[in-house]
This record gives structure tokens, sequence and C-alpha cells, in this order.
């Protein structure tokens, strides 16, 4: 899965979200993308390439 596995603490590299804590919930396997979850409430997908690891 592109090196992050459901459950991963990660951060997107830029737009709203850039530098918010998020859990990786759920891939995508169609589009190759990753589900990550902010809070209770927020979820959005994106490409490997636009994550990194939580504390990297």
């Amino acid at each position: 899965m592109y090196g992050f596995e459901v459950g991963d603490g990660v951060t997107p590299l830029s737009g709203p979200m850039a530098g918010m804590y998020g859990t990786v919930v759920w891939f995508y396997e169609d589009k190759q993308q990753l589900l990550v979850r902010f809070g209770a409430s927020q979820q959005i997908y994106y490409a490997a390439d636009e994550l990194k690891r939580w504390g990297e």
C-alpha cells in the first residue's frame, strides 16, 4: 500500500490539512488512494505521494 498501512499516523504535505495529524483508515485500490481521517468527522482521499508519516 505504498509504504502506508491502515492505522498509520500521517500528515498531508500540502493543502488545508497540511501539518494536521490524520490516520489512514482505508486503501481504495481502484484509484490507488488512501482515505485519511482527521478527528471524528473529516475524511479525505490522498495519493501516497501527497502524505508523509507523522513525526518524520
